[in-house]
């Protein structure tokens, strides 16, 4: 078990001097080891950021909430959000349920809403802004995930225009759980005012399963299980915009039973150092 460090220094001309801590895909489950995430805490610490940023998938399955340890979880996320305000965005696992016939899809995630406080922003297709900065949380139709093509993308475009032109002058940061609503296609070049986006935070892909530190975007098998997809790790242009992608922690599906990705690769946490040029 052990932690995946990368660090990305990026410049801007709106006078902006951040630091951010970006982790994604915590996955926290019945069976999760109480010490990763006091690791995770640890390093945090050392970077000493402004702001954490959370991109979705922070628990395995919702049945989780109802385990007795996942008050240490919420505790957790407390202790993180005192050392720097802690923004958070949807994942696609925060609606997975377990029933007798399989996985199925809930429409309640009030418990999310329910850890906000003054330092713990959940951010579900909405719009916080702090200071100079605009942090923007879009939450892709739960479909996205599982199907190869949505019946309505213009929509989901759509959606996303509506949260842009909320932008003022601020410098926006985009969290979105899975990097493929704008890298597939290049469909990011089909939303209109993309531009005023500066950054964008992602996760969902587990690095493609590789390891960080073999240098390149690309993986062996997407969660969408294309081989050898490309733009699933790392830091990617997207022409004026930095992409960049958290592996998470490295797993496959629980129906792989195949976890023990999750102890040799351990969790990847992002310094993000962003620089007035």
């Amino acid at each position: 078990m052990r932690i995946e460090y990368k660090k990305y220094t990026i410049n801007n001309n709106k006078n902006i001097n951040i630091k951010i801590a970006h982790i994604s895909d915590i996955h926290f489950s019945h069976d999760y080891k109480i010490k990763r995430l006091e690791m995770i805490k640890e390093k945090i610490k050392t970077i000493n950021p402004d702001y954490i940023c959370i991109t979705g998938d922070l628990i395995d399955i919702y049945d989780v909430i109802h385990d007795t340890n996942f008050k240490d979880f919420e505790k957790w996320l407390k202790e993180i959000s005192k050392i720097a305000k802690t923004i958070i965005s949807i994942g696609n696992h925060e609606y997975i349920k377990m029933t007798e016939t399989g996985y199925t899809r809930i429409e309640n995630i009030d418990w999310l809403k329910k850890i906000q406080d003054n330092n713990i922003i959940v951010l579900n297709n909405e719009i916080y802004n702090d200071e100079k900065i605009t942090f923007i949380g879009y939450n892709p139709n739960y479909d996205y995930y599982y199907k190869d093509k949505e019946k309505n993308p213009q929509t989901q475009n759509e959606n996303i225009e509506k949260l842009i032109e909320r932008i003022n002058k601020n410098y926006a940061i985009l969290l979105l759980h899975t990097p493929i609503v704008l890298t597939k296609n290049n469909n990011y070049k089909k939303i209109k005012n993309y531009e005023k986006i500066d950054l964008v935070l992602s996760g969902h892909t587990h690095g493609g399963l590789i390891p960080s530190f073999i240098p390149g975007n690309f993986g062996i098998v997407s969660p969408r299980r294309d081989l050898f997809p490309k733009k699933v790790r790392g830091r990617v242009k997207l022409e004026n915009t930095n992409l960049i992608i958290s592996s998470g922690i490295m797993k496959l599906s629980r129906k792989s039973k195949i976890t023990y990705l999750n102890d040799i690769y351990g969790s990847n946490i992002n310094e993000i150092d962003i620089q007035n040029k």
